[in-house]
């Protein structure tokens, strides 16, 4: 894979509709995409690093090439894109079968913004703050748990999940809880598998119960049964205080309430944007941390400051997401480059939060950076995405990460390895390639 995007700078792709796409790798699709997945990180900087910005990548993941952007700029023109001209759900076509139809991920135009400001509404004021000592409470239980050799990418997936099912679903008592994780983690470990995702984005037909996207269909109709029975349990019940509660008292423009499958779209666009991104980044903490010992002792201050630098500094450092992509419709032109109809075009998100031109010593994790010298390029700390499409879950995610850091200030760990972990990629998220190990006592 290390000769991936060994080609002369300026070396130009075929051409689309006439149009020259910008220099990128000219490697086979297959190749780059097993490259993608396996060393995401070290693909796009050695194809920054070698072709500039833009680049143009080929893989599996979408039937188009793909222009990549990160200079601000640039991203600041994409997340500008007219949804008629630049539709970003047609980018997420793979996951129609999990997310569903109404899915805020699949939307656009007036559609998406509707069901944005529906989804909204719990992760701000009063709300989100009440969501805060649940989120503390339920961390100080997971880390009380914490000896010897442990993964801290795979406790953060336990507790984000149960964060997610408690707080975000309203799931209560052990059995319904249990029922429901189990569910989720049938239907995720599935996409997790780098083999399964290769064969998935290579295959993309259902060709039975035993492939992929046969056994992927059976886990998401057992987590669906469980996930609307639940829905239509809650209509049943008295409200409560979780997102879905407040989503159950959604009314459309007639006055109509949401239909069971509308509410189950919107919890597993939740479900999908606010479990594996959250684990992966909060994985990501805890590897940075026990390299960083300086760091965690700071913490143990109990500064506010602080804690909010240390959380956007994981974010940059070790973002869990890579691109904010849209599928053109229309020939544009981004930063003086033209581009036909009929590619890709993506922020790349990893790349701008790693330009060494927009971040001194940018590779270093350095929590003093956001309390020293002048704010950043707002289109350069994009972790969330941005525009219209910024994720509607970011204030939670950003909670959830405070909480829980707080709750491991006087945690002592060691990194459980002599060398810093790479980046693999699992479904949508770049994760510690050993789960992020860390010595704990």
């Amino acid at each position: 894979m290390g000769d991936l995007a060994r080609e002369a700078p300026g070396a130009r792709l075929r051409s689309i509709g006439g149009m020259d796409l910008p220099p990128g790798p000219r490697a086979p699709a297959l190749w780059q995409t097993v490259a993608w997945m396996a060393r995401p990180a070290a693909f796009l900087r050695r194809a920054h690093d070698t072709f500039g910005d833009p680049v143009t990548i080929r893989t599996y993941w979408t039937e188009e090439p793909m222009v990549l952007f990160s200079h601000p700029d640039a991203v600041r023109e994409v997340f500008r894109l007219d949804p008629a001209v630049a539709p970003a759900g047609e980018s997420w076509e793979f996951l129609r079968p999990f997310a569903g139809p109404h899915s805020i991920l699949l939307l656009d135009g007036e559609a998406h913004l509707r069901e944005r400001r529906l989804m909204a509404a719990p992760f701000h004021g009063e709300r989100m703050r009440a969501y805060a000592p649940i989120v503390a409470e339920l961390a100080r239980r997971e880390l009380s748990t914490w000896s010897g050799r442990v993964s801290a990418l795979e406790r953060m997936r336990q507790l984000t999940l149960e964060i997610i099912l408690r707080v975000v679903f309203g799931a209560q008592g052990d059995r319904e809880i249990a029922q429901l994780r189990d569910a989720v983690e049938d239907t995720l470990d599935i996409v997790r598998s780098l083999p399964t995702m290769l064969a998935m984005a290579v295959v993309r037909r259902d060709l039975g119960r035993r492939s992929p996207w046969g056994r992927f269909r059976v886990a998401v109709e057992r987590f669906d049964a469980l996930l609307l029975d639940l829905v239509a349990r809650r209509r049943a019940e008295p409200r409560g205080d979780s997102v879905l509660a407040m989503l159950l008292e959604q009314r459309d423009a007639a006055g109509n309430p949401p239909t069971d499958r509308h509410l189950r779209d919107q919890l597993v666009a939740l479900l999908v944007g606010g479990h594996d991104s959250s684990a992966a980044s909060l994985g990501w903490a805890f590897e940075r941390l026990a390299r960083h010992p300086a760091v965690h002792e700071r913490l143990r201050e109990d500064d506010p400051a602080y804690l909010e630098a240390v959380v956007k500094e994981v974010l940059r450092v070790r973002p869990a997401l890579t691109i904010a992509p849209r599928r053109l419709l229309q020939p544009v032109r981004i930063a003086g480059t033209a581009l036909p109809a009929g590619v890709q075009v993506a922020a790349c998100l990893w790349l701008a939060l790693r330009r060494e031109d927009l971040w001194p010593e940018a590779a270093a994790f350095r929590p003093e950076r956001w309390l020293e010298g002048p704010a950043p390029n707002p289109m350069s700390w994009i972790p969330f995405g941005g525009g219209m499409r910024r994720c509607v879950g970011a204030p939670f995610a950003e909670m959830e990460m405070r909480e829980v850091l707080r709750a491991a200030a006087d945690l002592r760990i060691r990194p459980g390895h002599p060398e810093g972990e790479r980046a693999t990629r699992s479904m949508l998220v770049l994760t510690p390639h050993r789960g992020a190990e860390v010595l704990v006592g």
